[in-house]
């Protein structure tokens, strides 16, 4: 159709090839974005048999928390959680919602 028309390649790309894969890229960088969120604070803290690796972050944060045998170890796993649970909320409502927004109401049929 695009060649029919006789639309330079740069057209094709802004006028039909861009706005057909935008809702799908959208939706794969969110799936994409939750799974490399959930491995990155997972992955701070690793044991092999005798060994630990553990790195500075939230996840390690969590981890070390919830291995404690403080008094206050619950609190310090809840703020952990709801740290998180804040970050991926601001990220989906200021990144992807609007993405997701932008495809539905531009990029679709």
């Amino acid at each position: 159709m695009a060649a029919d028309l006789g639309l330079s390649r740069n057209q094709r790309w802004r006028k039909v090839i861009l706005p057909a894969i935008f809702p799908a890229y959208v939706t794969g960088g969110i799936t994409a974005a939750g799974g490399a969120w959930n491995a990155s604070i997972v992955a701070e803290v690793v044991v092999w048999g005798p060994h630990h690796l553990s790195a500075e972050g939230l996840g390690a944060y969590i981890a070390n928390a919830s291995n404690s045998a403080a008094p206050d170890h619950f609190a310090k796993v809840l703020a952990g959680v709801i740290v998180m649970s804040l970050f991926v909320v601001f990220v989906n409502r200021l990144l992807w919602r609007r993405l997701y927004q932008l495809a539905e109401s531009h990029f679709s049929l």
